[in-house]
């Protein structure tokens, strides 16, 4: 899927408020009333807007969520600082970062369980991922240009998703200690490096 398909991003301010208040209520509805609930009718109503204009910038209510899930994802992206140099501590703090992030965001533990569960949203996830992954490991291999590049992807790789499921686990089981389940998830990413 294109990111045409997921929404239209408008370029003049007046459009963009109208979009990012779309994804907004979108997100609101989807804790008030769970995925199956959500309707480009409600998002309309919601938002104050008619129901063309919803369609003018996406397709479906899937097209709301891949973009509800591509903005979650570029914000937790934006968060990472890793290097595998890092002490533990700054690599926890991260991960909490993460999880007051998606806290906060317009339906975040609703997005983040429909880039697990439905089928047509896990390419957001992914894709997520291996962009941020191969990020990463270009800024490693300018640090140390003599490590394999084959094991320091699968090495990565492996980093983002450990922080993403522990980041995942802290938002699902509220009852955890958040900073005690992050500096476990930090200790595990840290070790994936001296694994090499």
């Amino acid at each position: 899927m294109t990111t045409a398909q997921a929404g239209r991003k408008p370029q003049q301010k007046r459009s963009r408020r109208t979009y990012d208040r779309l994804l907004d209520v979108t997100g609101q509805l989807l804790e008030e009333v769970g995925v199956d609930r959500v309707s480009t009718n409600l998002v309309a109503e919601r938002a104050g807007v008619s129901p063309p204009t919803v369609y003018h910038y996406f397709s479906d209510k899937y097209a709301l969520f891949r973009a509800l899930g591509e903005r979650l994802m570029a914000a937790q992206n934006a968060l990472v600082t890793i290097d595998f140099q890092q002490p533990e501590a700054e690599i926890a703090a991260m991960l909490e970062a993460h999880v007051r992030l998606t806290r906060d965001f317009p339906g975040g533990i609703w997005v983040m369980r429909m880039l697990r569960a439905v089928p047509q949203l896990a390419e957001v996830r992914l894709s997520s991922h291996r962009a941020l992954a191969a990020s990463l490991v270009e800024q490693a291999l300018r640090e140390a240009p003599q490590a394999d590049r084959v094991t320091l992807e699968r090495t990565v790789r492996l980093a983002i998703e450990v922080g993403y499921a522990a980041v995942e686990m802290a938002l699902e089981e509220p009852c955890l200690d958040v900073e005690a389940t992050m500096r476990l998830a930090a200790r595990a990413i840290r070790s994936l490096a001296s694994a090499d």
